[in-house]
């Protein structure tokens, strides 16, 4: 009996060991496979894409945002600290600096919780800093700090409980990391950093390690083309990119990295992206040809090699969306830059040239091939309101028939999409389910309580008393109350099996847990 026993638990705990085995963190991704097209062309996932750009100036809003046809607008508070004063007709993501004037993270905080407090039903969602994998990201200090994903993970926190505490329904997003590449050495005791720039996918390991994983409804990520078409797939990247993965595609690791640190069901939002126009197609300005810029050194040396014709970035920028939607329904709202830094600094200063206007010496400019594109492409917006599940989906319960009496379990209306909901239960009628079909016997749960916020549990219980041996179904319905909320309502079965013996099911449990 004991030699029995023995290979019984074994059996068991063997099965619990290989379903954990699953659970491990995978190491660092070096490349990201080509994705599997679950979708064919002609049944696309459902919409989920949010259509945006970056904007500098708020004047240019009505005048050259509205004409493109997106929703959502990218605004920052380095070019304007004041939020919007009036209800904009778009969706609008606003960037937060990473400004510590006394070096003190609460009075940042404070900072941040007045924005909102501005902000609230004005703005949709608050980006938290920008590219602070790079130096120069924690603005308003003596000198220019390295990159220090520690750091950014506790502003992070600080920054998202003072947003939800003003605004439960905003959306926060983390910094949109810079692909700087890989890069060797150390700073700070940090790998992969040279303390002027931190190779992104372990700055992003780093900071899930610190938590920030609790801290952000949307990972930010700057996914630009570089020299390469959107479609182009790492393992497909020229050897003189060095491992680096300077290409579109390579968003698709940091989706891989949210996958291994078990936050693979947080959207990615690319707050910046795009490809750079040769500067060699606009038209001057002052008589200056833009040409120069090609033997200009600090153009040359680092923008040269990435550069394309206007109608290939225009042709980049809308495949991009396009591959988005139909390949990473994980991919939420993308924001292309830029709208109007055309006029933007020194002539050979690379913002002018991603922009979709060209300087022709106004303040609006002309447009850009990329500007006529982004107006006639097919958009598909997706939804960022709440999206209701109920997790376990199915909540069973099991009676000795020789024993009967209350069993108890716990739903959680869950939030699978974004802002806030709140949500109401009732019980629908069951019936048993027999051999030769179903009879008219019900079982009615009981609700702890009606309503609640999402997130907050629910318990349930069911009498067993009277019920003979056979499986019992009840229902109960899981609603929204708050309105635009999708994959309401939700019905979640109760079952109720009652059985001769409950040991007996339960046999190898039982043995294991003997003394």
């Amino acid at each position: 009996m004991k030699d029995w026993r023995a290979w019984t638990c074994a059996v068991a705990i063997a099965a619990l060991v290989a379903m954990a085995s699953g659970l491990g963190t995978a190491p660092l991704p070096a490349r990201a496979g080509i994705p599997q097209r679950i979708f064919s062309s002609s049944s696309l996932p459902p919409p989920h894409l949010g259509y945006g750009i970056n904007v500098r100036d708020h004047s240019y809003i009505d005048s050259l945002f509205a004409p493109l046809g997106f929703e959502w607008l990218k605004l920052w508070e380095e070019y304007d600290p004041r939020v919007p004063t009036t209800r904009y007709p778009y969706q609008i993501l606003f960037l937060i600096d990473c400004t510590q004037r006394s070096g003190d993270l609460e009075e940042w905080g404070n900072d941040v919780e007045a924005i909102v407090r501005d902000g609230r039903g004005l703005v949709e969602a608050y980006e938290i800093c920008n590219e602070p994998n790079r130096v120069g990201w924690l603005k308003g200090t003596a000198s220019w700090p390295p990159p220090d994903p520690g750091l950014y993970a506790q502003m992070l926190k600080i920054a998202y409980e003072r947003i939800k505490a003003v605004d439960p329904a905003a959306i926060v997003v983390s910094a949109g990391l810079a692909p700087v590449g890989r890069i060797e050495g150390e700073c700070n005791e940090w790998s992969g950093n040279d303390c002027s720039a931190m190779d992104e996918w372990e700055y992003a390991h780093q900071m899930f390690l610190w938590g920030a994983g609790d801290y952000f409804d949307a990972f930010g990520y700057h996914p630009y083309g570089f020299a390469y078409e959107p479609e182009r797939a790492l393992d497909e990247l020229p050897p003189s990119d060095n491992g680096n993965g300077f290409t579109f595609r390579g968003v698709e690791v940091m989706h891989d990295l949210l996958e291994q640190h078990g936050l693979g069901h947080k959207p990615i939002w690319a707050t910046e992206f795009s490809w750079l126009r040769d500067p060699s197609y606009d038209d001057g300005y002052n008589g200056v040809v833009p040409g120069w810029c090609h033997s200009e050194p600090g153009y040359r040396d680092v923008f040269d090699w990435m550069d394309v014709p206007e109608v290939q970035q225009a042709n980049y920028i809308t495949r991009a969306f396009q591959y988005a939607d139909e390949y990473w329904p994980w991919m939420g709202a993308m924001f292309v830059w830029n709208l109007d830094w055309h006029d933007y600094g020194w002539l050979c200063e690379p913002s002018r040239y991603f922009s979709v206007r060209k300087d022709d010496g106004t303040d609006e400019g002309i447009p850009a091939p990329a500007y006529y594109a982004l107006i006639s492409m097919t958009k598909r917006p997706g939804h960022f309101g709440p999206r209701l599940a109920v997790e376990p989906p199915v909540l069973t319960f099991m009676a000795d028939v020789d024993e009967p009496g209350v069993r108890t379990g716990v739903v959680v209306p869950l939030n699978m999409g974004y802002r806030v909901f709140t949500w109401t239960a009732s019980v629908a009628v069951g019936m048993q389910v027999t051999g030769t079909g179903t009879v008219g016997i019900q079982v009615t749960p009981t609700l702890a309580i009606t309503t609640g916020l999402q997130g907050t549990p629910l318990t349930i219980t069911v009498d067993s008393t009277g019920y003979a041996i056979g499986t019992f179904i009840g229902l109960i319905t899981v609603t929204a109350t708050t309105t635009d909320v999708l994959d309401a309502p939700q019905a979640l079965p109760v079952m109720l099996r009652v059985v001769p013996e409950v040991y007996r099911v339960y046999l190898p449990v039982a043995l294991c847990s003997a003394p």
